[in-house]
């Protein structure tokens, strides 16, 4: 038969005269007049209809392949074809369907609802011969667009109805009223698994998204039939221990979020993730081998759409693991981290680092986000292989500062955890490959050099960030540290750091209004500093400096408080016992500033603000403490952009100089701060001047120790100038190579250091004096008799290699070989161990590069 004759079969089923095509049946059903022959009438139109379908289903499939769907059946046929789907589904489905289980279906669409059931018996029969013929048609393209898109909620229906409803057993009052017998009931059986299988295969095999979607709507709705829930429910429990199951059903339920513009978050997120996480509770052996794969699969998906969904729902179930068992969550999701960053093969850590970052730091805001104190186990070497990757090219760099912001956010209001994460006990060293990824070696620190350059990473990251709680957080921290300094609990190089880490937070003014506006915290460790000290009878001066200089940044807006008491008692103490002039006036002044503090009125007029003349005459004060604080003072308005700074710029330098010499270590190196900031914004003026001190020290009588503060002044100062480095190179340069021929070994051995850290900073725009450079480290490791600037030399070589990277070859030309040699004699015949390990370090990394610019990738 032709596909018109069959469409024009199907119309006169659908119309009638009155225009309505089910107008007679809808009459004869609201006025109850459900006999038998109407019935029998319903059933044979029904049947028919499904054969007129069936029919044009075999049609269509013989078709030829070069005719168009769209051709062979016009708007027109689509319609009548509609129509017909839906005579069957009113006049033969829903009939058959138990009403608790089509509530569970029912869309927005209105269908008839008959007062009169039909027996169960006979509606089983038909809803079977339904089921089959629909999914007979849906074998024909066209046809199952036009039944899927508008009735798989009955063909779902009824597919469950037959598969997943309980079988009353032979015996009992309800397979009595049904007439089932053992004969019938395991017919019964045989073909509830018949259509089961069909179900299964549609989620488990096919996955078929149309299918997977409408159960998605019917688990969603609260009025869903007991059994159907359960049977769909383990349907889906099934699908998501398949390869790829997990990814099969969020695809399509992420889909569905977006296309009702519903917020995935507050729609979705947990549910599913909860119905992903139960398995733990069910199996633990099948969520280890079928759920925690999927899990990370989904952490790295690289999806162009919902990766942002599937990430979300990986980081949602290991967020449930950690609270249901922190012990699993560490066996299934840190520990392979952790192990495969020790293994350290190339690509193992860059993977490791972006799961980290999604994990911790990608969903930081949201509610089931991962605690950071998780990253316990890791924290450390997160931050080591930080520190080993700041200075150099790498593509994730900033996802390890993510990273690291956040370790310091958390931890770093424990001292111990800040230690050991800081002040780690062994040392990572990286090597990258062409891809760019890194691999990290693992070796125990044999000493501490680098500490001076680590504190100036944390710091540059705290400064970028702008947290002031952060800032604060730090500060106390440090502080907390700093009371344990006379202790031998740290090294010289990590009092350094705590110091410097101290000198640099207390200027910033986030953190002095934090400490003036909620100072108890500060309080109590200065509480405690003043205690020991007085009741020991020990007075470390610096600590104590420290100590009155936190305190004064307290008490400038300081508001009544009962903890001064005690403070004002225990510096009574001290002053009877120390024995220098100036601290006891400072003492004495700090004591006046606390009584003031408690007459302190909330109606106080506002603070004059000082000008550069009242500063400029405070870095006089013969109190070391107040000198220091007017040089921070000096550093800020330097950096505001006064423009009485540009005035004034020689009287601020001479005053500058002058407590530079100073030799209490809290006062030079404000002095050297505030120098490098003038220095940085009037570098044609000041900058010839320092260098020449630095290079001609008989003509301005400085001493050695004056001298390396210059040359610190001069590195920080580069360090600001950032890009415009190579517009003083010649005069650096050359300030420093004067500097190695100094007499004092230790001048020697710094401005080598000075040397090597300018040359990895202007890279190729060394230039021709490479050469020269070069020759200066060789003589220096041949002839020098001291220890330290052979030490400086062999860094000096490591840095040149560092800098040049790529454009070694351009840079060097021929003095890599010359490098090489003095490399490898000074590993092979050098006693020093420090000398010995820059040499490595150095070899290793020319051997990288050269292996990188003649050899092909493997």
């Amino acid at each position: 038969m032709e596909i018109q004759n069959i469409i024009d079969l199907m119309s006169t089923i659908t119309s009638t005269q009155s225009g309505d095509p089910f107008c007679d049946f809808k009459r004869d059903y609201s006025e109850h007049n459900i006999n038998e022959k109407n019935q029998s009438l319903r059933f044979l139109n029904v049947q028919k209809a499904i054969r007129l379908l069936s029919e044009l289903k075999e049609c269509l499939l013989k078709r030829p392949d070069k005719i168009s769907e769209d051709i062979t059946l016009s708007a027109n046929h689509c319609t009548i074809i509609s129509k017909c789907l839906s005579f069957v589904v009113t006049y033969g489905f829903t009939t058959c369907l138990i009403p608790s289980i089509w509530k569970s279906f029912e869309n927005d669409q209105k269908h008839i609802q008959f007062t009169q059931k039909i027996s169960s018996d006979k509606a089983y029969k038909e809803l079977k011969l339904y089921v089959n013929s629909w999914f007979d048609l849906i074998k024909e393209p066209t046809l199952k667009r036009l039944i899927l898109v508008k009735h798989i909620n009955v063909l779902l229906a009824g597919l469950c109805q037959l598969s997943l409803l309980p079988i009353a057993k032979p015996g009992t009052e309800i397979a009595a009223e049904s007439s089932i017998d053992e004969l019938k009931y395991e017919q019964l059986i045989i073909e509830q698994n018949k259509f089961k299988n069909i179900l299964k295969n549609l989620i488990l095999i096919d996955r078929d998204p149309l299918f997977i979607r409408e159960i998605i709507f019917v688990l969603g709705r609260k009025n869903c039939q007991k059994h159907i829930k359960l049977g769909l429910g383990e349907l889906f429990s099934d699908l998501l221990i398949q390869s790829n199951g997990i990814q099969t059903f969020l695809r399509v339920a992420c889909d569905l979020i977006s296309e009702t513009s519903q917020n995935f978050n507050q729609h979705g997120l947990q549910e599913w993730s909860t119905l992903i996480h139960n398995y733990y509770l069910k199996s633990k052996p099948k969520y280890t081998n079928y759920i925690v794969p999927q899990i990370w699969e989904l952490l790295r998906s690289n999806t162009n759409f919902h990766q942002l969904q599937f990430r979300s729902i990986a980081v949602f179930c290991i967020h449930l693991m950690s609270k249901e068992n922190y012990n699993d969550f560490l066996a299934f999701y840190i520990s392979p981290i952790e192990q495969l960053m020790k293994i350290s093969k190339i690509q193992n850590v860059s993977r490791c680092i972006e799961d980290l970052h999604s994990l911790f730091y990608l969903f930081r805001n949201e509610i089931w986000s991962l605690s950071p104190k998780l990253l316990t186990h890791v924290a450390a070497i997160i931050y080591n292989v930080y520190t080993a990757t700041a200075n150099g090219v790498y593509y994730l760099k900033s996802k390890l500062e993510d990273l690291v912001f956040l370790i310091l956010t958390y931890f770093s209001s424990s001292k111990d955890h800040l230690k050991l994460i800081i002040f780690s006990p062994y040392q990572i060293s990286v090597n990258y490959d062409d891809g760019g990824n890194i691999q990290i070696k693992y070796a125990e620190k044999e000493h501490q050099l680098n500490l001076e350059s680590h504190v100036d990473l944390i710091l540059n990251l705290i400064d970028k960030r702008a947290d002031s709680k952060l800032m604060k957080t730090v500060f106390i921290t440090f502080l907390d540290m700093y009371t344990d300094v006379s202790s031998k609990e740290y090294s010289i190089m990590e009092k350094l750091f705590i110091v410097k880490a101290i000198h640099h937070l207390i200027e910033k003014d986030d953190v002095q209004k934090s400490i003036s506006t909620d100072p108890e915290i500060v309080l109590d460790f200065i509480k405690s500093i003043l205690k020991v000290i007085s009741e020991n009878n020990v007075i470390d001066i610096e600590v104590l400096s420290i100590a009155l200089m936190v305190l004064g940044c307290v008490l400038e807006n300081a508001k009544k408080n009962s903890q001064f008491d005690c403070l004002i008692n225990y510096l009574t103490k001290i002053s009877e016992n120390i024995k220098d002039a100036t601290f006891k006036d400072l003492i004495l002044e700090t004591q006046e500033k606390i009584k003031q503090a408690h007459n302190i009125s909330s109606k106080q007029p506002a603070v004059v603000q000082r000008t550069i003349d009242d500063v400029l005459f405070d870095t006089r004060d013969p109190l070391l403490p107040c000198r220091s604080h007017a040089l921070i003072e000096l550093k800020k308005i330097i950096e505001s952009g006064d423009k009485m700074v540009s005035t004034k710029k020689t009287e601020i330098l001479i005053v500058i100089q002058e407590n530079l010499k100073n030799t209490d270590s809290y006062l030079y190196l404000s002095a050297i701060f505030t120098l490098s900031s003038l220095c940085s914004y009037f570098p044609n003026d000041i900058l010839p001047i320092l260098c020449e001190e630095y290079s001609m020290p008989i003509n301005y009588n400085h001493s050695p120790e004056t001298r390396l503060k210059i040359g610190e002044v001069l590195m920080k100062t580069v360090k600001l100038l950032n890009e415009t480095i190579p517009l003083y190179k010649n005069r650096l340069l050359n300030t420093f190579m004067a500097g190695v021929r100094d007499n004092d070994h230790l001048v020697r051995a710094s401005s080598l250091s000075n040397l090597a850290d300018i040359c990895r900073l202007l890279r190729y725009n060394l230039g021709s004096i490479v050469a020269e450079i070069v020759n200066c480290a060789d003589y220096v490791l041949r002839y020098d008799p001291a220890t330290e600037p052979r030490r400086a030399a062999v860094l000096l070589l490591q840095m040149i290699i560092q800098g040049g990277d790529s454009e070694l070859l351009e840079i060097l030309t021929d003095s890599i070989k010359d490098i090489y040699h003095m490399l490898k004699f000074q590993y092979q015949c050098d006693k020093d161990e420090t000398i010995k390990l820059h040499a490595q370090v150095a070899i290793e990394r020319l051997n990288d590069i050269m292996k990188s610019l003649f050899l092909e990738p493997k």
